[in-house]
């Protein structure tokens, strides 16, 4: 019993359990008290707090404030807060979760679990010196804060899904409505259809989300939402979202999404709106630099390397036999490398960021008959769908055209029978292309808990005030990120001498075909 209260501040800190379920004990009609109840008596009255009403409005707005005051002082990237264009609010309030919750039982959270004013997360943690230390940039710590600066009556909060699909949509989705619903007491939650023209758009776009309605769609894959690539709007899409008197708007999606909520935010701003705006990045590819990762990153991986498992056994179930698969990754390589390292059955990964040659001695089809087939009897190739991009002794396209819209799996297969025609040689090559199933897989653990953890602390900073900000983790650490650092980032690229690559290099065994740029 010693380690209960530590568990419930372990997951509090991660940003406040959706349910309640992980903060109470229920005790069996007609039992006697028992060892655990004692310890939650014992427990509660340790994280005595005044009455609410008690706790006067001034020391709140001191605490806000600070919190404020605290990002310049700390030279903490800066995150908009409303009271720089609404001012301070009547409307500020504790934080509910302070206090127990008589209808559920649910006990409030240590005081010591709250963000404390001021904490920050530095992405990078080796330096050469003080000084490149002080100059590290510094990013805002998330999750739940004192006070909040929206009364739970006065939400209306939106969520949308835009671009892709990707595993964890619907956990993002589930967890932002639980977190709302039974932390911040919110009950007028919708869910917006179709991408960010489904604000504006005819049609029965808004669906109103409660726990009922959501509490299982975690086992789904894609968007209960639906989602889009639509051309944007902002000036409809703000009319929209302030005609129905929405103050909360949850944007999951990439970096183009991104875009969309920066355009969005200089309306709020110019408008002098109370509206937060918040992001949940989301990028299947995990192409987002800032942060560590994206979620259905991990998800996709898992479901690329029961893919890569499929293409090894037909490989070896045939005389000479090579199995081709392709894999998402228009720009980037994450997946292919990924799950190449963590099948540890594929012989060459081919990505975008690295040149390749396709003929002579030292080329790719030379290498795969010459060396590899005669060496083992066959042959596993990743590719990721962009890796057009890393022909250097081909002109696939016209000039001004994108290497990537090239169909590198097909262009493969055809070079690969073409050169074994050729020579005479004997084999049989099955081509494997899973893109859209690896992207409709339903999130796996590891992807359910990341998802928890964005979207719970996506909603306390949206509660706290705070908005044009974007939930995700650095260096482990939960933060809150400005927009635009999603939105004009930098990709997240493959580097040829980080140790991840030279990693797959010695997997595969495969040479200097591929020349990094």
């Amino acid at each position: 019993m010693k380690t209960f209260g530590t568990a419930l501040a372990t997951i509090a800190t991660a940003g406040a359990a959706i349910s309640g379920s992980y903060y109470f004990y229920k005790k069996k009609k007609g039992s006697s008290e028992d060892e655990e109840t004692r310890h939650r008596k014992q427990y509660a009255a340790e994280l005595y707090l005044p009455p609410p009403e008690e706790i006067l409005r001034e020391d709140l707005l001191r605490a806000m404030q600070l919190d404020i005051k605290l990002m310049k002082d700390n030279n903490i990237l800066h995150v908009d807060h409303l009271t720089e264009w609404c001012g301070d609010t009547d409307e500020i309030a504790v934080n509910r979760l302070l206090f127990k919750d008589e209808a559920s039982e649910r006990l409030g959270l240590p005081l010591k679990s709250l963000v404390t004013p001021g904490s920050f997360c530095i992405k990078d943690y080796q330096f050469e010196d003080e000084e490149e230390l002080k100059n590290a940039e510094r990013f805002m710590k998330a999750g739940p804060k004192k006070y909040t600066y929206f009364r739970k009556d006065e939400v209306k909060a939106a969520i949308v899904t835009c671009g892709g699909l990707c595993p964890g949509l619907n956990v993002v989705i589930r967890e932002i409505v639980m977190t709302l619903w039974w932390n911040y007491g919110v009950r007028k939650i919708f869910g917006v259809k179709w991408g960010y023209s489904g604000f504006y758009e005819a049609g029965d776009n808004y669906i109103e989300l409660t726990p009922d309605k959501v509490k299982e769609i975690q086992q789904l894959g894609g968007s209960i939402l639906g989602a889009g690539r639509d051309v944007f709007n902002a000036e409809k899409i703000f009319n929209a979202i302030f005609d129905r008197q929405i103050n909360q708007v949850y944007i999951i999606g990439g970096d183009g999404t991104h875009k969309g909520i920066l355009e969005l935010s200089q309306l709020v701003k110019a408008r002098s709106a109370r509206i937060s705006l918040v992001g949940v990045p989301k990028t299947i590819d995990n192409d987002i630099k800032v942060i560590d990762y994206s979620f259905g990153f991990s998800s996709a991986v898992q479901a690329a390397v029961e893919a890569i498992s499929s293409a090894h056994v037909e490989a070896t179930c045939v005389k000479n036999g090579i199995g081709l698969l392709k894999l998402m990754g228009r720009d980037v390589g994450h997946i292919a490398m990924h799950a190449s390292l963590a099948s540890r059955e594929v012989n060459i990964c081919l990505v975008p960021e690295f040149k390749f040659s396709l003929d002579g001695k030292e080329g790719l089809l030379q290498y795969i008959f010459d060396k590899v087939l005669k060496t083992i009897g066959h042959c596993v190739i990743v590719v990721a769908e962009g890796a057009a991009l890393g022909v250097n002794d081909r002109k696939l396209v016209k000039p001004g055209e994108d290497p990537r819209n090239v169909n590198i799996g097909l262009l493969l297969k055809n070079e690969i029978l073409a050169y074994a025609k050729e020579n005479n040689y004997e084999t049989t090559l099955k081509y494997i292309d899973p893109s859209y199933i690896i992207r409709t897989v339903p999130a796996n653990g590891a992807d359910r808990q990341f998802c928890s953890v964005l979207a719970q602390n996506a909603v306390h900073g949206a509660m706290a005030g705070f908005t044009n900000f974007t939930s995700g983790i650095i260096r482990g650490v939960s933060v809150n990120l400005p927009i635009e650092l999603v939105a004009n980032g930098e990709k997240n690229r493959l580097v040829y001498e980080d140790r991840a690559w030279q990693r797959l290099l010695a997997s595969t065994g495969q040479p200097s075909f591929m020349n990094y740029s």
